[in-house]
């Protein structure tokens, strides 16, 4: 246990906060599976924002809890239903996606798998069901995503920060509408965006979007993502301060950082996909060209994150204490580097009769300190 600083993968990462002593900082916020898991993302987003979740994500339905809400939708709702549902699991990398037919959905759910020491139990293969968007946004022709990068200080109080560089990275081949399946079943090219199914691929910076776009139309795709973001970890709250209420966690020892997914459809509206605990930073491209570029992309992310968190020798300090109040928020921001703070965005009530957010005064602190003039200046 002789270290400062540990980033690692989620599950290693959790095993080290059981035995984090005072001083150590850890790359994990306790409870923030709530959201990084496919399953838990939606079911926490509805625990908080009721239907209104399925304005950040597509409508989704779980596998096999929800089997009879999805038919019943699919029956009332015929001129909303597309005809494609994305079948998803927890599987990384793109790998655990099947995409089917509204007709051939319902059989597809009861696919089976099996995993080893679980021999002889049934298992479903897919967890939930997600209305496709079949109406992307396309560039030249082609299907692409958006990976932004989030940084999450602490939870006491929660804090916030998007960065301001992402990628966009296209598919390999160009988009089909009438082809969405190959003779095997696997998903038609075209139709996947994810990078670890397209590594070769054309890819552009948020900056190069925003010339082909217009300032305008992309001013008000990224006010939509910033507030997709602070919904979703706004929502992530009430299940990380009961984890966390159950540990033994020394003062400001947990940080996270996240890779977000968003695919964009043809009216500039972002749709969440995935949350990403563990985003890769990998700097890999056939095309030395766009190396540079997603090099140029990714180090001033780590370079912003380090400096935020005040990484330093007085950082691992293991007399310090809790935040006391928000006096600490003005010299983290001037720390900021290119990540913005969203704090404002942050939902102040939810729907009643749905899981209300418990912000905490220090919360509350935060909340009133974001009308202050040193913040607006942070978030022009």
């Amino acid at each position: 246990d002789a270290w400062d600083l540990l980033w690692s993968i989620t599950a290693k990462a959790m095993l080290a906060a059981e035995i984090l002593r005072p001083g150590q900082m850890l790359s994990i916020v306790p409870g923030f599976l709530s959201i990084t898991r496919k399953t838990s993302l939606v079911r926490s987003l509805r625990a908080v924002y009721g239907d209104a979740a399925f304005e950040i994500v597509p409508l989704t339905f779980k596998l096999p809890d929800e089997m009879d809400d999805w038919a019943a939708w699919v029956q009332r709702h015929p001129h909303l239903d597309n005809g494609l549902w994305m079948l998803k699991n927890n599987k990384q990398r793109g790998t655990g996606l099947r995409l089917v037919t509204t007709g051939d959905a319902f059989s597809a759910c009861f696919e089976t798998t099996t995993r080893p020491g679980m021999e002889g139990m049934v298992l479903y293969r897919w967890y939930l069901a997600q209305r496709y968007i079949t109406r992307p946004l396309l560039i030249g022709g082609r299907k692409f995503g958006l990976r932004v990068w989030v940084l999450v200080p602490d939870v006491r109080p929660l804090r916030v920060y998007l960065h301001q560089n992402g990628l966009v990275l296209f598919s390999s081949h160009n988009y089909d509408e009438s082809r969405t399946m190959e003779e095997d079943g696997s998903i038609a090219p075209g139709h996947v965006t994810n990078y670890a199914q397209n590594e070769d691929a054309d890819v552009w910076s948020l900056a190069r979007m925003k010339q082909h776009l217009g300032a305008g139309r992309f001013a008000h795709m990224w006010s939509k993502i910033q507030s997709s973001v602070a919904l979703t970890f706004a929502a992530a709250l009430p299940r990380a301060q009961e984890v966390q209420a159950q540990m033994d966690l020394p003062p400001r020892s947990c940080f996270q950082f996240f890779g977000l997914d968003f695919l964009v459809d043809d009216e500039l509206r972002p749709w969440l996909l995935e949350v990403n605990a563990t985003p890769s930073m990998k700097v890999q491209h056939s095309d030395p060209h766009l190396e540079r570029l997603i090099h140029d992309q990714k180090w001033p992310v780590i370079r912003d994150m380090v400096q935020l968190l005040g990484i330093c020798s007085e950082r691992f300090n293991p007399t310090r204490e809790e935040h006391r109040d928000a006096g600490f928020l003005q010299a983290e921001l001037a720390r900021r580097g290119g990540f913005t703070p969203i704090m404002h965005l942050f939902p102040e009530e939810t729907p009643q009769g749905f899981r209300l957010i418990p912000w905490q005064k220090l919360d509350q602190q935060v909340r009133a300190w974001t009308k202050s003039k040193v913040y607006a200046e942070a978030v022009q």
